[in-house]
């Protein structure tokens, strides 16, 4: 059987999600629960990898099982087997040829900036930004994005990868309050892409660069014609489509 499941999990004491020798990953913890749940080994499929520090609400991964635990029942049971910032929060029987990464159709990221003026332990998992932002700007500013076009200025410098163009649908800034949130939807992302477009646009933002610096940047293919990588822990896979 070609089980699916939703994680959710809190991404600061990882060293990313995928699995790595020596270091500790979102991916190892949740494959040795699961294994342990199942009583044999797995091969997880995931939908992407997330950076260290990154948070998801909505992580996908399958594996092939022939387990008897029901399937309603099978995120409590392997819940059991997981520290608290790791948690299954959805499991479906799909069809065998169904794979968390080629099947989806689209991801749904969502950065959040907190602006409160102090620190606030309960935004902690949100980049505090005190400053005065012109929201009118930045979503002008981020417009130009949308499409496909290739993101190599804003893809982190130690990343490797065949081809930098990206499609992004959408992107969307919300105000609620004291917080900020910049939904990107789009089919794939790459390293730091989405991080690093948000710290450009802050620069925007704050007055620290003209509106026309995001499509400069772009046109470039040149990381060192962005702005700053925004941290990581402001940063959620919210969803992914199939």
């Amino acid at each position: 059987m070609n089980i699916k499941l939703t994680v959710a999990y809190d991404g600061e004491n990882y060293n990313g999600f995928q699995i790595q020798p020596d270091v500790k990953t979102v991916e190892g913890v949740l494959n040795r629960a699961i294994e342990k749940t199942v009583k044999h080994e797995v091969k997880l499929m995931s939908a992407g990898r997330t950076d260290r520090g990154v948070h998801s609400m909505g992580q996908v991964v399958n594996f092939f099982s022939d387990t008897t635990i029901d399937i309603g029942n099978l995120p409590k049971v392997i819940n059991y087997h997981l520290p608290e910032d790791i948690s299954v929060v959805g499991a479906e029987y799909v069809p065998d040829d169904f794979h968390a990464r080629f099947s989806a159709k689209g991801k749904f990221y969502r950065y959040l900036i907190y602006r409160g003026k102090y620190r606030h332990p309960m935004y902690r998992k949100a980049m505090h930004y005190p400053y005065k932002l012109n929201l009118d700007d930045m979503r002008k500013a981020l417009s130009c994005l949308e499409g496909e076009h290739d993101f190599k200025s804003f893809m982190g410098r130690r990343a490797v990868v065949k081809d930098t163009i990206r499609r992004i649908y959408s992107i969307e800034i919300k105000e609620k309050e004291d917080m900020i949130y910049i939904d990107f939807y789009g089919k794939s992302f790459l390293k730091n892409m989405i991080r690093i477009i948000v710290g450009t646009a802050i620069e925007i933002g704050a007055g620290r660069r003209d509106i026309d610096f995001m499509r400069r940047a772009l046109n470039s293919t040149n990381r060192k014609a962005a702005g700053f990588t925004a941290p990581s822990n402001g940063l959620y896979l919210m969803k992914i489509y199939y």
